[in-house]
Order: structure tokens, then sequence, then C-alpha cells
């Protein structure tokens, strides 16, 4: 974690206090300090992801450790006896779980999505008093994040400024990146279907270069302007 991230903490927490990243970012070694600024985190887990079962059965008497965790996770075939089954809707049955994670050494939040079509994956809260489907809903907002992101270096030149000021960078990506979220509140959030219908800048910017190369032509053919 580096120094300016950790200087812009307070910033999100004026926001949030919570963080969803991508399952990259399932180390110890960056979840440790975000949490210790503040943050909660989301994220997804790994396929071989290290948690175990909180032991609540009897300990033994006399000296000596006490037990403090059960059996490994098994996250790729869930025991659904040791798991709160919580909802269900047309694709997906969601279950939760709180277990120790060895790998950031702290008790966390499971979340279990059983796709009826392919299979399942779990996610992660830091969070332990975090619902289930709270925890979804956050982090499926990252991935909104990422599309407005990838559209602005597509279409908008999100990495073609070739200044070197930090203010002219600082305006250039806030631009591009505007312009993207205005693109898709005028053109896409308007729409009755909008559910149903996935948002392309790729359609939109063609549609309006068609519609300009349109009304140029009609233009010059109503006004005798010669056409190159």
């Amino acid at each position: 974690m580096t120094k300016p991230q950790k200087n812009n903490a307070g910033r999100l927490l004026s926001y949030t206090s919570y963080l969803a990243v991508d399952g990259y970012f399932m180390k110890k070694t960056f979840i440790a300090p975000v949490l210790g600024m503040g943050l909660q985190v989301i994220t997804r887990l790994w396929q071989d992801a290290n948690l175990q079962y909180i032991y609540k059965g009897p300990q033994h008497k006399g000296r000596g450790r006490r037990r403090p965790n059960g059996r490994k996770v098994n996250v790729k075939n869930i025991d659904k006896r040791r798991w709160k089954y919580c909802y269900q809707d047309d694709h997906i049955k969601v279950f939760e779980l709180i277990a120790k994670s060895v790998t950031l050494n702290c008790i966390v939040k499971v979340v279990y999505l059983q796709n009826k079509a392919s299979g399942g994956y779990t996610i992660l809260s830091t969070d332990t008093d975090m619902e289930a489907g709270k925890i979804i809903r956050y982090y499926s907002l990252r991935f909104q994040i990422e599309f407005l992101i990838r559209d602005a270096k597509q279409h908008m030149e999100l990495e073609e400024c070739q200044a070197v000021s930090e203010t002219k960078l600082y305006n250039h990506f806030n631009f591009s990146i505007m312009t993207v979220s205005l693109t898709k509140l005028a053109c896409w959030a308007s729409l009755p279907d909008k559910e149903n219908t996935p948002f392309s800048m790729r359609s939109i910017k063609t549609w309006f270069y068609n519609k300009h190369l349109t009304e140029n032509y009609f233009f010059k053919l109503r006004t005798g302007v010669e056409m190159q």
C-alpha cells in the first residue's frame, strides 16, 4: 500500500467504509493495511482459499491451548449442513458462513453463490455483521467501475493525454470518464427497457458518426456545396 493511497483513505471513508476489489487482491499484504485504515474489504475468494470452520464443540479440560478452529472449508463443494441458507432467485442460491480465513488470520463472512447453470463461487467480506444480499450487491457494483474505465480507455482516449502537468492530467482523466457517464445517462439511462438493453459505447459513437455524416451529405446536396 503506497503512501498516496494511504493519504486518500480519509476521502474514501467520507463516502463509504467498504472497498470492493478483484480476487487478485485477496492477499494479506493488501487487505491488512486496508483494514488498518478503517475500511472493510469485499472480494472474491480463490478456488483454493484456505478457510476453517469456527469450532463450537466441547473443549478439553486441563492445561493447554483451547481448540479455536475446526476442519478446513471446501469452497468447491460446500457442506450445506454447516452453511446458512439465505435466499434464492431464478439463477442462484445463496448461502453464508462465518469462518476463519487462514490467509488473513481473521474471522470473515463468506457468501457462496450457487449458480444453477455453471456451478458456484464465493465472495468474502471482512465485516461479519454484513448481510449476504448486501455483500453481493456491493461486490457487483465493482463491475460498473470496471466497465466505465474500459469504455473510457477504448473510446474516450483516457490514456492518450501527453501532458505532464498534474492538473492537466487530472482534467483529462475526469473529462474522459465524465463523457462516458454523460453518454450513458443521455442515451441509455432513459430507455424504458434499459434492464434488457446492454450499454454499448461503440454503438453510440457509430450512431452519432453516421448521423453527422448523413446530415453533412444532405446539407451539401441541399446547398449545392461541392462534396469532397
